[in-house]
């Protein structure tokens, strides 16, 4: 299995001043932070998001175009349900671990203006790897021909370590390096920061 060396996160660049002070947070942190209470915030987490949702002059959550919940509804096993998939992946931080995984990424934001943030690997998961899971998928994507997913989808960082993905298969790299807790943006995780 190849060590991951770099981690990408791309961030729209309206939200880097409280990325800067408060770190990387999942959607559903930043519902914390800036204060939304129900039942506004159980439709943000809960639903789809077809477009970005401002819930501060700093902060921006990202749409789920790419997710919709016709399709999406499709790929899901475990009895899973879109809502239960949007929430899961509402309480995650996500990285690129995979340069042009994160510059198609970039692509899809069309014209809004990203601030990407280079973090290293190693110094991040060795820190917050109990909270990292590896996802083979772009867990995000629901379109086209979507990769079935469920409860196995994101493999706890530990797990993936000792024994690969579930099918047992040691050589795949992650799609997507996702995180339950905020992340430091600050040395010795980050590396560098480049804001258009």
């Amino acid at each position: 299995m190849r060590r991951l060396e770099r981690l990408y996160h791309l961030a729209e660049a309206d939200n880097l001043m409280s990325i800067l002070e408060h770190g990387l947070m999942s959607a559903e942190r930043l519902l914390d932070l800036v204060g939304i209470s129900e039942p506004e915030r159980r439709a943000l987490l809960r639903g789809h998001r077809p477009d970005c949702v401002r819930l501060s002059k700093s902060v921006l959550i990202r749409d789920q175009r790419p997710m919709p919940p016709s399709a999406l509804a499709r790929a899901l096993e475990d009895g899973l349900e879109p809502a239960d998939w949007y929430a899961l992946l509402n309480s995650h931080v996500f990285l690129w671990p995979d340069r042009d995984r994160m510059e198609r990424q970039r692509q899809a934001c069309g014209g809004r203006p990203q601030a990407l943030l280079t973090f290293d690997a190693e110094a991040l998961l060795g820190r917050f790897g109990s909270e990292a899971f590896m996802s083979p998928i772009n867990s995000g994507n629901a379109r086209r021909k979507p990769a079935r997913r469920g409860l196995e989808t994101l493999v706890p960082y530990c797990v993936w370590q000792q024994e690969g993905w579930p099918t047992g298969q040691r050589t795949r790299r992650p799609a997507e390096v996702l995180f339950r807790c905020p992340l430091p943006v600050q040395a010795p995780y980050l590396i560098d920061i480049i804001n258009p």
